[in-house]
């Protein structure tokens, strides 16, 4: 039976949260801007496995401007992804996971998809969403999604984690490219 992909109810979507989305952490990434991410300094790291608790997870509360999508297979929930319309006219992404057996086979991609699709629907500017720098695989998945990073936090977690070397970092997928600054400069001064 083939994977689906539904727009689901809160409780489909909490179900799908009970899934196995930990992965491995073995370095730490430098981000740079309008650098691909395989040039990022990887600063190696006693190799630990990082997973969300769902305690911690604040599922929401979700509304007409929100969307949540499940990844289904044999009836059962592998993965979802939440979109929200974020004050910014971006649609924020959030909750995002594909369970681990079934990474790497274009789900992700999926339910990518389905986000851009509902957040073109309401006429938002693109997508955003945030990572870790410890988060390697993401970050090439997103990457590869076409989102650029666009910001980069050092003291994000430092609030709960003195001591943490997780940086938050920042991605955007703008649905279309606006001129660089330095073109609407040039355009300016014609």
């Amino acid at each position: 039976m083939p994977v689906t992909i539904e727009r689901a109810d809160p409780l489909l979507f909490e179900a799908a949260g009970k899934a196995d989305f930990s992965f491995e952490v073995d370095a730490y990434l430098e981000p740079v801007f309008d650098a691909p991410v395989r040039e990022w300094r990887r600063i190696p790291t006693e190799p630990y496995v990082k997973s969300y608790n769902k305690a911690d997870e604040d599922d929401g509360e979700w509304d007409d401007d929100s969307a949540l999508f499940v990844a289904v297979l044999d009836g059962a929930p592998i993965g979802r992804l939440s979109v929200t319309r974020n004050w910014n006219g971006y649609g924020l992404l959030d909750h995002f996971g594909v369970d681990r057996p079934y990474r790497a086979s274009g789900i992700g991609h999926r339910l990518f998809d389905c986000a851009k699709s509902w957040a073109r629907e309401q006429g938002l500017t693109g997508l955003s969403l945030e990572t870790q720098n410890n988060n390697l695989t993401a970050c090439r998945f997103y990457e590869r999604q076409g989102f650029q990073l666009g910001g980069i936090d050092r003291f994000f977690y430092r609030g709960l984690f003195p001591d943490t070397r997780e940086i938050a970092l920042f991605w955007y997928l703008p649905f279309s490219r606006t001129p660089s600054i330095q073109a609407r400069q040039d355009t300016m001064s014609a």
